[in-house]
């Protein structure tokens, strides 16, 4: 009886995470975020969503292709404001920008002469004023990313 209960409280526990994370897939393509779509450029597809917590710290390892202008815009719900976003070297993870030095700004645009990964850090703040509690400081975070190929006069050679 109790392996029962042991079954059917894993079986729950399961489906309420697997239901808790289909609602964050396809967060950036629905949220704020669509509000940041640019005309002239096209959406990437390394595009994320991901259920996130209040100080939670998620990180998406993400290849950027040369000779592209790329626009990274990142929303969640309103509590959760705001997000601090980082962009780390791969390898020696170190910091190349930090969006707490620009007062949290929820959007970068950014070029590549040459491809390369970076590693994107995200953390929310939940609002600090926020005392509805820990069901209220977790929710979703989309990244949106965007990219246009640089114009020709813009190409090294």
């Amino acid at each position: 009886m109790k392996a029962n209960k042991y079954l059917l409280t894993g079986v729950f526990l399961l489906v309420t995470i697997a239901v808790f994370s289909q609602d964050c897939v396809d967060y950036h393509r629905f949220a704020r975020c669509k509000m940041d779509l640019q005309r002239g450029y096209k959406k990437y597809s390394q595009s994320k969503s991901a259920a996130i917590s209040e100080l939670d710290t998620l990180e998406f390892n993400i290849v950027f292709y040369g000779q592209k202008d790329y626009i990274f815009s990142f929303c969640t719900r309103q509590d959760l404001y705001p997000i601090n976003f980082r962009l780390l070297d791969p390898d020696s993870r170190t910091v190349l920008y930090d969006n707490a030095n620009d007062r949290y700004i929820e959007s970068l645009s950014i070029g590549f002469d040459a491809t390369r990964s970076l590693i994107v850090q995200v953390t929310v703040f939940a609002g600090r004023d926020n005392k509805g509690g820990a069901e209220a400081d977790a929710g979703c975070i989309g990244l949106l990313l965007q990219y246009k190929n640089y114009p020709k006069e813009k190409k090294h050679e």
